[in-house]
């Protein structure tokens, strides 16, 4: 029956969604002046998951966390001094470790991600702080999962979202450096079965380089002319 609920009502919205973000993206490329910057991430994930069992309904905390590698690709569109629209494909690796009193069991997955952010700005003379928030569709590359109460395959799409922050550091080259948090919890479970539901959840670290298109920010020192 979950199974049957989420292709009858989750697939077709997932659909709808990609079919939707498609169509903006379409239509932002059309003007090439829109995309401000393209650039690329990569850093470490501290990933968990909660267990929630329907039969008989109680969730199981005992999930250690696993520590995991991401990176991605992205651009940054419009240039308005304090919001930007950030799209990004994302690869991560997640899971947990379920403690059992008789051994611990690894559960380890690897998705791609498409992130979509709204990132709020505010420039200040040496960095750049902001804050990002947004929908991620994951795809689930492979999983390996040891844990008996899993008994089957995580879901292949399912929605989480991210929000976090970051500081820019002011460079007066088009290439421009930054750090970045997140914290990326599942808005529907990733694994459905009749007696259990699978939320992931994670926090990344990263840093970034990204090559910033147009004139070259130029300091403040004043030019005389004679």
């Amino acid at each position: 029956m979950p199974k049957i609920y989420f292709q009858l009502i989750l697939l077709p919205r997932v659909k709808k969604i990609i079919l939707f973000i498609l169509f903006v993206i379409s239509i932002l490329f059309s003007n090439a002046q829109t995309l401000n910057s393209i650039g690329i991430t990569v850093g470490g994930t501290a990933a968990n998951q909660k267990f929630k069992f329907h039969e008989p309904p109680f969730s199981n905390p005992n999930k250690k966390y696993v520590f995991g590698f991401n990176a991605s690709v992205f651009g940054e569109f419009f240039s308005h001094d304090y919001t930007r629209w950030v799209t990004e494909i994302q690869y991560n690796q997640k899971g947990s470790v379920d403690k059992q009193p008789e051994a611990n069991y690894a559960n380890s997955l690897q998705y791609l991600s498409w992130n979509n952010y709204l990132k709020i700005r505010y420039e200040m003379y040496s960095i750049i702080p902001y804050v990002m928030i947004g929908p991620r569709l994951d795809y689930n590359l492979t999983q390996v999962t040891t844990s008996p109460a899993i008994t089957g395959k995580f879901l292949p799409l399912h929605l989480s979202i991210a929000a976090g922050g970051g500081l820019e550091f002011v460079s007066y080259s088009n290439f421009k450096f930054f750090v970045e948090a997140f914290y990326n919890p599942d808005i529907m479970p990733a694994y459905i079965s009749a007696p259990l539901h699978v939320n992931n959840k994670a926090i990344e670290l990263r840093v970034g380089l990204k090559y910033e298109f147009g004139k070259k920010e130029t300091c403040n020192t004043p030019v005389y002319v004679e």
